[in-house]
């Protein structure tokens, strides 16, 4: 790293997908959304996310979190 410069933020659901080796393809084909919608959230194009109940399950158990590990923002921290 460049002195000075900062660490760069990463979004806790990258994080979390990096960790368990998915690709965005795996998440979005598991919630039922694109590739697309995965890449806005993680970078915070998207502010705000909406799903289902059931994508919402989805998410977890793709991610192997509780509803109560999910994040209240994907956006870079």
């Amino acid at each position: 790293m460049i002195e000075g410069q900062k660490p760069e933020k990463e979004s806790p659901l990258k994080k979390r997908r990096d960790e368990l080796g998915l690709t965005q393809r795996d998440v979005a084909v598991a919630v039922n959304i694109s590739v697309q919608t995965i890449s806005n959230w993680e970078t915070g194009r998207f502010k705000e996310v909406r799903l289902s109940l059931p994508q919402i399950k989805a998410l977890c158990r793709v991610l192997n979190w509780t509803i109560e590990d999910l994040p209240e923002d994907f956006r870079p921290l």
